[in-house]
């Protein structure tokens, strides 16, 4: 056997990697979640832990008759089965195991500092990566809503559309139990303001905009 073949041969016997949205995700890694099943309306009913528990099916975001999932990705639309309508409005979804956030609760909870962001699909839901009794991290496209308004004004068409989408990143989130709020790592400084204060081993030298995503789930997973 080829020694590039049998590599490959490898990676899939091991499910190293979850391709699709789940490329950047290892399996070992994932939170699986003790919240009871079901959907979270508001900040307290999650801090209780008291869901509505209906049926409920997670659908995927593109196309005007979004198709049911058969397995859990990382950022999709949840729709009550019954009828089938889509969950707006909601705090965090537990669903076969899994938690998410929805866009929207995390814009509404967050730090005061992190007013600046946006995503494109606020009614859907991010699946919690790394838990514990501090933080619930997890991963979204958020962008910065000044830089993204000025790339869509100053070109117009398509052109402006394309410069836009270069301001979104899977940016890292935290909800922090201690202060009840989101924290959003905007950029690479601002990551290191937040980690100081819990383990300055942490902190990244900046050579980019962004902080290594790697190295955050790292990290988190030292203080979590």
């Amino acid at each position: 056997m080829r020694p590039f073949f049998a590599f490959i041969v490898l990676l899939f016997s091991n499910n190293y990697f979850v391709f699709g949205q789940d490329s950047l995700v290892t399996r070992e890694v994932i939170y699986k979640s003790a919240y009871p099943e079901g959907v979270y309306i508001t900040k307290s009913d999650f801090l209780k832990k008291t869901p509505s528990q209906v049926q409920i099916v997670p659908k995927g975001l593109i196309g005007f008759k979004k198709p049911v999932l058969a397995e859990s990705v990382h950022n999709c639309y949840f729709y009550y089965l019954s009828p089938d309508k889509r969950i707006k409005d909601a705090f965090a979804v537990s669903y076969d195991g899994y938690l998410y956030f929805q866009i929207n609760a995390i814009l509404k909870n967050r730090h005061k500092d992190d007013d600046s962001q946006t995503n494109s699909f606020p009614n859907s839901f991010v699946r919690v990566l790394i838990g514990g009794d501090n933080f619930l991290y997890t991963e979204a496209d958020l962008a910065n809503v000044w830089a993204k308004g000025a790339a869509y004004g100053g070109v117009g068409g398509g052109v402006g559309v394309a410069l836009a989408n270069k301001w979104t990143y899977g940016k890292g989130i935290v909800w922090d139990f201690a202060n009840s709020e989101f924290n959003i790592f905007r950029n690479c400084k601002d990551f290191n303001e937040f980690i100081k204060n819990y383990y300055e081993n942490g902190i990244q030298e900046c050579k980019k905009n962004q902080p290594e995503t790697f190295n955050i789930r790292e990290i988190i997973e030292k203080i979590k």
